[in-house]
Parts: structure tokens; C-alpha cells; sequence
């Protein structure tokens, strides 16, 4: 069976005649937004801090560029399709803080988590206030700590995944990670001795 699949490939690039991207398709192109949709959310959300609104727009922007410039995707079909709609995230980010447009979080202006159903209202107060302690943390570290931890904990990346995205040795995402949650403890307000 792989033998008539190799033949395939090769006639085909003997003619000429290059296999369309699963891009190019708008169905697959949904099927794509259904299954990265939550992922390019979370790592923009890690990435900007909110609020939820903002976030929501960069990451229809996000898709709306990738579908303007699908057909410049050079990559397998699995995978690397993702860490692709993460670079467009990345740099819509940017450009946001290079126009002066993005909107840093403060404490007094937490995002919009929804909290579980049952949840006693005084723990709802402490988990707000907690959130919001986390991202004012969050936005003194550096920006790459800052998606390190995004990659690491809001989709859930290996260390190998992470470091093959950034372009790093896995030992210095490893580092990179422990340095940033190390700040992250020394700097919360419970969290001094």
C-alpha cells in the first residue's frame, strides 16, 4: 500500500501536478478553526491578558489572516499548522503594543473567567483577587518567559514542542520556565518570608 502511495506522489510531481493544501478547502479550513480555535484563544490570552473582547477579536483576526494567506503555508497538513496560526497570533500581538493599541490588564481590571457553578461567593472574591495578582506577575515577566508559560500551561506543550516552536534548545525553555515560575513565587504577596 505504501508503494502505490509513493507511485502516486511521484507521477504526479513527474507531471507536474502538485497535491491542493487542505487549506485551500473552506471545509477543511472550518474543520481547522473548530479544532485550533480554543488553542490560538488561550495562547493569546496568555500572551495579551484581556480583556475577553480583545482577545476574541485577535483571534478572529488571527484566522482571518491565515485564510487571506493560506495558500502561502509551506508545511505538513498536522501540526505545524498550529505553531503557523500561533507566529500570526504572535505578531498581531506585536504590532497591537507597537500601535500603542493593546490594552495592558491591571489588577483593578481581571479578566473575565467565568467562575464553576457552586462556587461559594467568598472563594469567587479570592479567586478574583488571585487572578488578578497573577496577571499583574505575569506582565513584569519578559516576554518570551511570558510565552513559555502560555505554551507550557494554556496548551498544555511539551518542553520539545516549545523549544522546536521558539526555535530553543529544550535546556533553555526548561530553564527559561523554571525562571519565570521562581519569579512568579518570589513575587506574589503570600509567597514572602
Amino acid at each position: 500500500m505504501k508503494d502505490a502511495s509513493f507511485f502516486q506522489g511521484l507521477t504526479q510531481w513527474m507531471h507536474g501536478k502538485e497535491q491542493e493544501s487542505p487549506l485551500l478547502n473552506p471545509e477543511a479550513f472550518s474543520d481547522l478553526y473548530e479544532r485550533d480555535y480554543l488553542s490560538v484563544y488561550r495562547y493569546l490570552y496568555g500572551l495579551h491578558g484581556g480583556p475577553a473582547e480583545d482577545i476574541e477579536d485577535l483571534t478572529a483576526e488571527t484566522f482571518m489572516r491565515a485564510w487571506k494567506a493560506r495558500r502561502t503555508f509551506r508545511g505538513e497538513p498536522d501540526g505545524s499548522v498550529t505553531g503557523w496560526l500561533l507566529r500570526i497570533a504572535r505578531r498581531l500581538v506585536i504590532d497591537g503594543y507597537r500601535r500603542g493599541r493593546a490594552r495592558i490588564q491591571t489588577a483593578e481590571d481581571p479578566p473575565d473567567d467565568l467562575p464553576q457553578l457552586g462556587t461559594p461567593p467568598e472563594n469567587l472574591v479570592l479567586m478574583g483577587e488571585q487572578t488578578a495578582t497573577l496577571w499583574k506577575l505575569l506582565r513584569c515577566l519578559p516576554g518570551k518567559q511570558r510565552e513559555m508559560l502560555a505554551l507550557r500551561y494554556l496548551l498544555d506543550w511539551r518542553i520539545g514542542q516549545i523549544g522546536e516552536y521558539l526555535g530553543m534548545p529544550e535546556n533553555t525553555v526548561s530553564v527559561g520556565i523554571h525562571r519565570a515560575l521562581a519569579r512568579l513565587q518570589q513575587e506574589w504577596p503570600d509567597g514572602k518570608e
